[in-house]
């Protein structure tokens, strides 16, 4: 009996693993964002979201970019509540998709933000 239930959870599991991937991805662009957010555009004030304008536009950039933290990690945990409703929660997937999530963010914000748009706009 054990068997059959436990087959039953690893199939229902199987079946949402790239929504568990999914989870943890917006979790960890949300989470990393967070942080970056709140660490070098709030504490130390190194820069803002969009530096190329008045203070006050960089800090309507900061709250967007806030914002997009805050909806991707709240989005994330619809999709964790409904995993865990249908008993579907893969935790070694998300915590995965975390590391992609915050990964993917890292490297958008070190090469495209920081490099290439700085570059394209301080040659214009």
């Amino acid at each position: 009996m054990k068997s059959s239930k436990t087959h039953k959870n690893q199939t229902q599991r199987s079946n949402y693993a790239e929504r568990n991937l999914w989870a943890g991805i917006l979790f960890g662009l949300g989470l990393v964002g967070f942080i970056d957010e709140v660490v070098f555009h709030q504490l130390l004030h190194w820069h803002h979201f969009y530096d190329k304008s008045t203070s006050d536009i960089g800090l309507v950039s900061d709250g967007l970019f806030h914002a997009f933290s805050w909806f991707a990690t709240i989005g994330s945990s619809f999709l964790i509540a409904d995993l865990h409703r249908r008993n579907a929660f893969w935790a070694k997937r998300w915590i995965g998709g975390i590391l992609l999530g915050g990964g993917a963010f890292q490297l958008y914000d070190g090469i495209i933000q920081h490099k290439c748009i700085r570059f394209v706009i301080t040659s214009i």
